[in-house]
């Protein structure tokens, strides 16, 4: 069985592009889309991860001497965790990976299942690229999520038909993906969504829907009147918006806004159990992480997965316990310091 060094080192040999530095902070592949950076000058992806070091934990540890219950129900699942992986599509463009996209999603899907977690998972502009993960999700409708890109509504109607003959848990929209300016060049037909447009989409999935790409009160009060099941708050990891502001400093604000009228899901430069354990303390219900669980995947396939969400969910535990918080309905703002 390798390392987690050892798949790290496997990770960067297999991809020309993301040089697979020592702290994934975005500064190294400022302005690389399509790639593994961030838009323009690579601000929002930096933003993303450098905020995160500026919320600290409280420790806590005078308490009764009982175990820990990370546990999380995601629409009818049993996770171990609060923890997902985030969707990440078309590695060979995006991080110049030598792992073939089909090994690489059977990896992630596989490995998030022996982990007990969940994969989110990508759609694209051409056939294939919506039909592997499709196949994925066809195999593991417990532990995937399908991820439709903002079509015009024909297509997105035709897309979710497919997804529903997979009995899914849930069918998610990254809804700030008709700002990917690389899809509007190629002449595919994104579109940004009204109020209307998610509640007909709503309607005919007829199952739990996430929006994803949610940064504003605003937009999650949009999310709100359409009926959605839950959002994400997510600037599609500093790719769709330059100079924008990092997740985790819209999240508490967006969070009390909700009020529980849904979930919230957040994304954006997380990296490990103590990032996710801080999402939980300023509201959020569970956490995203794309850029490591893509580098493990091609690092070392489903081991590799498994075994970094093995060590996210061994950590977020860690600070269960040193925080003095046994169940995740423990996990509130007391037990965090923001410092912006």
């Amino acid at each position: 069985m390798a390392t987690f060094e050892e798949i790290k080192i496997s990770a960067k040999n297999n991809m020309s592009i993301c040089k697979m530095c020592k702290a994934c902070n975005g500064e190294t592949c400022r302005g690389w889309t399509p790639g593994p950076g961030g838009k323009g000058s690579g601000s929002s992806f930096v933003r993303n991860v450098a905020m995160l070091r500026q919320v600290t934990l409280n420790m806590k540890v005078l308490r009764d001497d009982v175990e820990v219950d990370s546990s999380f129900e995601f629409f009818g699942s049993q996770l171990v965790a609060p923890i997902m992986a985030a969707p990440i599509a078309n590695v060979k463009i995006n991080y110049g990976s030598s792992v073939d996209e089909m090994s690489y999603l059977n990896a992630l899907g596989h490995g998030c299942k022996l982990a007990g977690l969940l994969a989110f998972l990508g759609d694209g502009a051409n056939r294939e690229a919506f039909e592997m993960p499709l196949n994925l999700h066809r195999e593991l409708p417990d532990y995937t999520v399908m991820t439709i890109k903002p079509w015009l509504l024909e297509q997105v109607f035709a897309k979710i038909s497919e997804v529903k003959a997979c009995s899914p848990k849930a069918i998610a929209m990254d809804v700030d993906a008709a700002g990917l300016i690389l899809l509007k060049q190629m002449g595919v037909p994104v579109a940004y969504k009204t109020v209307e447009d998610l509640r007909k989409i709503k309607e005919f999935a007829n199952v739990p829907f996430i929006v994803k790409g949610v940064m504003t009160v605003e937009d999650a009060k949009v999310a709100i009147d359409a009926g959605a099941d839950a959002l994400v708050v997510s600037n599609h990891g500093g790719r769709v918006l330059d100079d924008c502001e990092s997740t985790i400093e819209v999240l508490e604000e967006i969070s009390n806004f909700v009020n529980k009228r849904l979930k919230v899901y957040v994304d954006g430069g997380f990296r490990s159990g103590a990032d996710v354990f801080k999402a939980l303390a300023l509201g959020a219900d569970a956490v995203l992480i794309g850029r490591p669980f893509s580098h493990m995947a091609i690092g070392g396939l489903e081991e590799g997965v498994t075994m970094y969400a093995n060590k996210l969910v061994n950590e977020f535990k860690e600070c269960m316990r040193m925080t003095g918080c046994l169940t995740l309905e423990d996990i509130r703002r007391n037990c965090v310091n923001v410092h912006f």
